[in-house]
């Protein structure tokens, strides 16, 4: 191997894609080739000599993988290995590594927040004590000991757990799969839609099973939102979805505004026919004033901040330093497959 990687990017658009990764500071250890335009003949030009391939989102078909002769590794920029031919690349004994993106990170943990949020009742509770309820209940403070205390004194009802609940993640991607991951900390069961469903061995590797739509809302303790809005996935949370889940159940939306019909939802919360909802994004947003969501009991709202701020400056120097430990370390941490000939 020379003394500079030689990385193949496969992403073409958009171009500031690439030119993050040139502009990292981990660069400098790289010969960094961007094909001039998308698709298999373009990459197909470029892959003989190179050391690893980078992939983002464009598909890396088994085509492409075959005619790299040199290459050693194909590292993935997040997690979700739908678009490479991982089965292609584990009979030619190159080995596929993914890691986790802080962006993706951000917003899984903004989703088990609201998750906690909801279950902890952290809302009610910080209110009861910040507004000193226990004026209105009779009550008098008492200094505590190890024994004796007052448990729940604010009396707040519907305390519940993420232990042992069912999580339903709609949108199995990159951040349902950091998601997941998380409510598997959680020791919860894990269940999932999408238009396409993971191949047996992802839903073994990430321990999820799929469900239809249908299904899923009406089985899972929390249903957890993260897909893209398209003309398909508008309002895809309706009246009708929101009837067929759990009296117990509470919601989460960390996609998109318009995957819930918000108006159902502000029905179904009044109406107690669901428990809970943490709601991170809207249709419009700032939240209008007059949004029926405003002022509920049991809603937990966030103006849209499960993204976090700094994850371009992060992301892109994170994934380069775990390909330079793969070839100057050997370090394997993130690799999914096990390649036949190793």
């Amino acid at each position: 191997m020379p003394s500079l990687i030689r990385l193949l990017i496969t992403e073409v658009d958009p171009p500031r894609f690439a030119e993050r990764f040139r502009n990292a500071p981990e660069s400098e250890d790289f010969e960094i080739i961007v094909p001039d335009r998308a698709g298999e003949e373009a990459l197909r030009a470029f892959t003989k000599d190179v050391d690893a391939i980078l992939c983002y989102k464009a598909p890396l078909p088994g085509a492409v993988i075959r005619t790299a002769d040199n290459l050693k590794l194909i590292q993935k920029h997040g997690r979700n290995c739908r678009n490479i031919d991982v089965a292609a690349a584990t009979e030619r004994g190159v080995p596929v590594a993914t890691g986790s993106l802080l962006r993706n990170a951000c917003v899984a943990e903004h989703a088990i927040s609201l998750m906690l949020s909801c279950a902890r009742k952290v809302i009610p509770s910080h209110r009861a004590v910040s507004e000193a309820t226990y004026l209105s209940m009779g009550m008098e403070p008492i200094t505590t000991t190890q024994w004796e205390t007052r448990g729940n004194w604010a009396r707040i009802e519907g305390l519940g757990e993420l232990y042992g609940a069912t999580a339903g993640i709609v949108g199995m991607g990159d951040i349902g799969i950091e998601i997941a991951r998380r409510c598997r900390a959680f020791e919860m069961g894990i269940l999932y839609y999408q238009r396409t469903p993971h191949d047996s061995e992802m839903e073994e590797l990430l321990e999820i099973k799929f469900l239809p739509l249908e299904q899923l809302v009406a089985k899972s303790d929390f249903v957890v939102l993260i897909l893209p809005h398209t003309s398909d996935t508008e309002k895809i949370i309706s009246f009708d979805q929101l009837a067929r889940m759990k009296p117990t159940a509470t919601i989460v939306n960390v996609g998109r505004g318009a995957l819930i019909d918000e108006d159902a939802l502000a029905v179904a919360l009044r109406n107690r026919n669901i428990a809970m909802a943490g709601l991170d994004v809207f249709r419009q947003e700032p939240l209008p004033a007059s949004s029926p969501l405003r002022g509920l009991p049991n809603v937990v709202l966030s103006p849209h901040t499960g993204g976090g701020s700094n994850y371009w400056k992060v992301d892109p120097s994170t994934t380069l330093k775990r390909i330079r430990l793969f070839f100057h370390e050997g370090d394997r941490s993130g690799v999914i497959n096990e390649p036949m000939n190793e």
